[in-house]
């Protein structure tokens, strides 16, 4: 089936919100920024990641309000297992040491897990959806593989989206202890950017579903519908193409299958029949007999 103009500007469209999307959400998922801390008492700022934890170890104070960064950017991943040990004997010292509350939002926690699942499988879902979409124009089938896989991927992003938010502002997690107060995290630029992905995925499965309509339109079902019947006639099926009923015209001529024998005379009579009496067995015509002399 031939694509239209208005189905290929719809599903350039959608692949293009699609191919955004994936890059804003996988992008959201690699930074480290999703809550983000200054603990002035350690000249530190502190960056909660999903998977990997991100500290800025000095900071000098040029004027009221101002800050100098004088190192760059210390990460460690949540599932190292010797990251895990040192936390395990900070935690452990906790008495001693004043920075070990702090230690406790380096930990690779379950919801942090789930949000990961959620961004993972939501970005397969996207990608099977752009490989479906590019199909669509020759296999309109795919156009509802298109839909479907999109809308996963747009439900996966919005559970993570959903469970972050909601474990972020949680009492444990959203203030940090330090040595003589308290601090508030805050939710860093890395989760704005997962949401502007979704929201991306938002548009594109609207554009995704005004593409699926126009692949099975009325007229689309149509020349789809006379494209089977051209491929049953082109391939030897047997089309009846006969009337409802047949009509055999009237005719006075005589069929081939006509017989004829001569008409006998009655007794007593000199004169003798001169015409034959003939029969005719087709359906309509009427049997003829010779005159009498």
């Amino acid at each position: 089936m031939t694509s239209t103009i208005t189905q290929k500007i719809l599903l350039i469209l959608s692949i293009v919100f699609i191919v955004l999307g994936l890059a804003l959400t996988l992008g959201g998922a690699f930074s480290p920024a999703w809550q983000v801390v200054d603990i002035r008492e350690f000249r530190a700022e502190h960056q909660h990641g999903l998977w990997w934890d991100c500290v800025r170890a000095e900071k000098h104070v040029v004027a009221v309000g101002d800050f100098y960064d004088e190192t760059p950017l210390h990460c460690m991943q949540k599932f190292d297992n010797s990251a895990e040990m040192v936390i395990e004997n900070t935690l452990n010292n906790i008495d001693q040491d004043g920075a070990a509350g702090e230690s406790e939002h380096h930990r690779f926690w379950y919801w942090h897990k789930i949000v990961l699942f959620f961004i993972i499988f939501g970005a397969f879902c996207g990608f099977i959806s752009i490989c479906t979409g590019v199909c669509a124009p020759c296999y309109p089938q795919c156009a509802f593989v298109f839909s479907i896989s999109l809308f996963i991927a747009m439900i996966c992003s919005l559970i993570a989206d959903g469970v972050f938010f909601l474990a972020a502002n949680r009492v444990d997690n959203r203030f940090v202890q330090g040595m003589v107060g308290t601090y508030e995290q805050r939710i860093g630029y890395a989760f704005y950017i997962h949401l502007l992905g979704t929201i991306a995925w938002m548009f594109a499965f609207i554009c995704t579903l005004a593409t699926t309509y126009k692949f099975f339109s009325k007229d689309s079902a149509k020349e789809l519908v006379n494209g089977f019947k051209t491929f049953g006639v082109s391939s030897g099926a047997v089309v009846d193409t006969r009337p409802a009923y047949n009509h055999t015209p009237f005719t006075t001529s005589k069929p081939e299958n006509a017989f004829s024998y001569p008409a006998q005379p009655r007794s007593g009579n000199a004169a003798q029949l001169n015409n034959s009496f003939s029969y005719n067995p087709g359906p309509i015509n009427t049997p003829s007999f010779g005159s009498r002399v």
